[in-house]
Parts: C-alpha cells; structure tokens; sequence
C-alpha cells in the first residue's frame, strides 16, 4: 500500500503466494486492459493490484470472490 488508512505515509509491502497459472492469468487480463484502454498502457501489476485494493476498500464486496470457482 502507498499510504496508511489514517492518512499517513508509511509504507508496507503486501505479498501473497498464488500459482504460475493465476499470475499469468492476472498478467493476460491486465494486458487486455491495456489494450482495450481501460488502464494506462505502463501500468504495472503492483499498480493494477493496488488499484483494486481501493476498490475493495471503496466496496467491500468485491473480496467475496467469483462465486463461481469459490475465488483464488
């Protein structure tokens, strides 16, 4: 995360374990929104990653996962 939630500006790394496969499927998908114009074309995997952080904070929802895989 860039920031802490009261408004500082600590810094942590966040790192999580997941397979090849749902790293390249996550690297495909940010391609396609780049090409489709969605993102900036020099996002980056951490910057598209932050980004939906900020969007499960905004909506909380979102972290209850595809409910058709039960999620990752």
């Amino acid at each position: 995360m860039s920031a802490t939630s009261d408004g500082g500006d600590e810094t942590h790394n966040v790192t999580t374990t997941v397979s090849s496969e749902f790293k390249d499927d996550f690297d495909r998908a940010l391609k396609k929104a780049q090409i489709e114009g969605h993102v900036p074309l020099n996002m980056s995997r951490s910057e598209a990653i932050r980004n939906l952080m900020q969007a499960a904070i905004a909506d909380p929802s979102l972290m209850a996962g595809p409910e058709d895989d039960g999620g990752e």
